[in-house]
Parts: structure tokens; C-alpha cells; sequence
């Protein structure tokens, strides 16, 4: 039982991934080349409309995706009236202290409860 607990524990620890949101300059060659469809951008229009959306394409100088309500409509944005563009992707650094952390809590947990499962640890008594 023990063992199956670890491989789970061991098996979350290795989803781990930490995201951050990262600035990018909205000229439009850097941005078909670092954006992928997938991808979940902020998008600071220079009219002051804030898009928060996830990335579907990039075609003819425009920006198309969706928001996350359901209910709304695709989104589309002019590459030319980005004043400011972030995009959220894994932070390695970050991935790897959450990862070392994880590991440096869970572990000892996971040893604990087996000690626990176990049953007290000593001489046995004569009764």
C-alpha cells in the first residue's frame, strides 16, 4: 500500500510546473515567433481595452482567440493596437524550487505514515 502512495506522490511532484506571465514587445515578428496556439496572453490595447485570452491563431497581422466565458464570442485582436502584450509560460526556476520543496515535505510525510501504518516500534511485551 506504501508503495502505491509513493508512486502517486512521486507521480504529482513530477506535474509540477510554475507559470508566470512574461512581457513581450508586440512588434509583430516576435510575436508569431514565441506565440503558439495554446497559449494564455494578456493583451493591453492602446485604446486601454485589456484582453485576457488564450491564443487559437495568428493570421494577417491579427491575434484570434477566446476568453474564458463560455458564452462569449471569439476574440480578435489587431497586432497593430497592442501597446503591450504578456504571455504565461512555465518559469523552470521556479518548477524546480516547487519540485525540490514538494519533494523535501512529502517524502518524510510519506515515511512517517508508513512508520505509523506499521504499528509501535520496540520490544514486544510478554503478556
Amino acid at each position: 500500500m506504501i508503495y502505491r502512495i509513493l508512486i502517486c506522490a512521486l507521480t504529482s511532484l513530477s506535474l509540477l510546473g510554475c507559470t508566470t506571465m512574461r512581457p513581450m514587445n508586440p512588434g509583430s515578428a516576435e510575436l508569431t515567433a514565441q506565440l503558439e496556439s495554446g497559449d494564455h496572453i494578456i493583451v493591453y490595447e492602446r485604446s486601454g481595452r485589456v484582453i485576457d485570452m488564450t491564443l487559437t491563431e495568428i493570421g494577417d497581422g491579427m491575434l484570434h482567440g477566446h476568453t474564458d466565458d463560455p458564452a462569449a464570442s471569439p476574440v480578435t485582436v489587431d497586432i497593430r493596437d497592442i501597446e503591450r502584450l504578456e504571455v504565461e509560460k512555465i518559469d523552470p526556476g521556479k518548477s524546480m524550487l516547487a519540485g525540490v520543496g514538494a519533494v523535501v515535505i512529502v517524502v518524510p510525510l510519506i515515511l512517517l505514515a508508513a512508520l505509523a501504518a506499521s504499528g509501535p516500534i520496540g520490544i514486544p511485551s510478554h503478556h
